[in-house]
This record gives structure tokens, C-alpha cells and sequence, in this order.
């Protein structure tokens, strides 16, 4: 069953939607400075995935599901068509929605995924959080210091406690992601999301960083048996989250891409 998804419009619905779909333990305003960047072109739907953001928590995160409530969210926004672009879990969501809805996708952008099953990753930082109380915590200040040893990069715990927000109702701390679902659900949401026989044809790019190591040598070529068109552009100054280690970089190849293969 799919849950109604939250999403935040940047500019008019006169022009071609894009949808942004984040990734793991993000939310969609992970990406405002992108989509304020894009707005002259494109009514851009920043989305937050189920159990993420403002987004209604759920126990399961199947394909199935996930792409299901990216149809029932393009339906309640009267989308006929729209560019569709996903970060990490984001991308591969993105991958299998092109695939199943191929009419639907206007163009299709990956931003540092494959089409592959990933060993385990953010196994740490998900006992961090998980070993929190987080209901006892004073300020934001105590959080960070609960997370240092574990999760000793700076940038990494700034984006890990961008879920921690304060209940209205108690005034107490609590993770706004549901952790817990999203926890179990890990061994699934690292498989590959891309079926045999699944295609989607139109204009499709891959952007990669080259200080990630989340796509690897021969990764273009594998995704092109499910994304023929497939182009790649790679950043390499930018690690996984290339629209916030080079957005400069990663915008301007990106509008160069968009207005070649989905502007008129």
C-alpha cells in the first residue's frame, strides 16, 4: 500500500516538472539549493521518501512499495510527464520507476548509484543512533558529542542529526526518520532495485563522484542492459553527495544535460 508523500514545489507549475528523490537518511530539503537553481526551468518537486522527512512512516520499504508511492504521488499532483531525478536509495527508486512507468519519465537522472547489490554500509551510523536516548538529550550540542566516537567525520553527523527534531507535543528530542523500520530494511534496499528484463529507454545520465566509491569501473556499461541510453558524467572533485561537495560543478552539468535531452 502506498503512504501519501510529502513533497515542496520550487517555481511555477507552467513549466516541466522535476522530481527530486533523496537518499538514505536525507530528506528533500537535502536538496532546496538545487531545486531553487533549477526553478527557471522546471516546477521542481523536491519528495520526501516514506520514513524520511514529512513523509508518513511505514513498517516496510519493498520496491514495490516505494515506487508505488511515487505514482500515487504523481497522481495527486496531476503529473502527466516529468524529469525524474535520485541520489543513492533516491536513484535506485528512480531506476525501477523509469522501468515500470518508461511513459511517464521525460528523463532520468542517477546521481552516484548503480544497478547492483552493495555489501553492508552505515551499519555504524545507524548503531550510533540507534544506542541514542535520545529522549533524554538536552540540546543538539549533546547529540553531536553522543556521536563523535562512532561517527568521528564532521559533515556526517551535521547530516545524521538533520533527522533529529524536537516533538511538539513533549518538547523532548526524537529522530524524525522512522530508524527503526529503516534499520530492517536494510539488506533489502541494499539489492539491486532493477529487474531482468526491466528497461527504460529515453535520456538517461549518470553522475558520479570520483572521490566516491559507490559506482565503480564497468558499472556504466552493466546499467546500460536496463538504461540503453546512458550517458555518465563524472565530478571529480565530489564524493557521494556530489550536489553538496561540487553543486557548482554538478549544476552546471546537469542543465547543460537537462536543456540538451528534456528542454524543447
Amino acid at each position: 500500500m502506498s503512504v501519501d508523500l510529502h513533497g515542496k514545489i520550487f517555481g511555477s507549475d507552467q513549466r516541466p516538472a522535476l522530481v527530486i528523490l533523496h537518499g538514505l537518511l536525507g530528506s528533500g530539503r537535502n536538496w532546496g539549493a538545487v531545486a531553487q537553481a533549477l526553478e527557471g526551468d522546471y516546477a521542481v518537486h523536491v519528495v520526501n521518501l516514506r520514513n524520511h522527512g514529512q513523509s508518513p512512516h511505514a513498517e516496510s520499504m519493498r520496491w514495490s512499495e516505494l515506487v508505488s508511492d511515487l505514482e500515487a504521488y504523481r497522481i495527486k499532483s496531476g503529473l502527466e510527464s516529468f524529469v525524474l531525478l535520485g541520489h543513492s536509495l533516491g536513484g535506485k527508486i528512480a531506476m525501477r520507476y523509469a522501468c515500470e512507468y518508461a511513459e511517464r519519465v521525460l528523463g532520468l537522472v542517477v546521481v552516484d548509484i548503480s544497478a547492483k547489490a552493495y555489501p553492508p554500509y552505515h551499519e555504524t551510523e545507524f548503531r550510533a543512533m540507534r544506542r541514542m536516548a535520545v529522549g533524554n538529550l538536552l540540546n543538539r550540542k549533546e547529540a553531536e558529542a553522543l556521536l563523535s566516537d562512532e561517527v568521528p567525520d564532521w559533515a556526517l553527523r551535521q547530516f545524521l542529526l538533520t533527522n533529529l527534531m524536537r516533538d511538539e507535543a513533549t518538547g523532548t528530542f526524537k529522530w524524525q526518520i522512522n530508524l527503526e523500520a529503516l534499520y530492517a530494511s536494510l539488506p533489502h534496499i541494499r539489492q539491486n532495485s532493477l529487474r531482468e528484463g526491466d528497461l527504460y529507454a529515453g535520456p538517461s545520465l549518470l553522475m558520479r563522484g570520483g572521490r566516491s566509491d559507490f559506482v565503480e569501473k564497468g558499472d556504466l556499461e552493466a546499467m546500460q542492459a536496463w538504461l540503453p541510453s546512458l550517458q555518465e558524467i563524472l565530478l571529480p572533485k565530489a564524493g557521494h553527495n556530489v550536489h553538496v561537495e561540487d553543486r557548482s560543478g554538478f549544476l552546471d552539468r546537469l542543465q547543460e544535460w537537462l536543456k540538451v535531452n528534456t528542454l524543447d
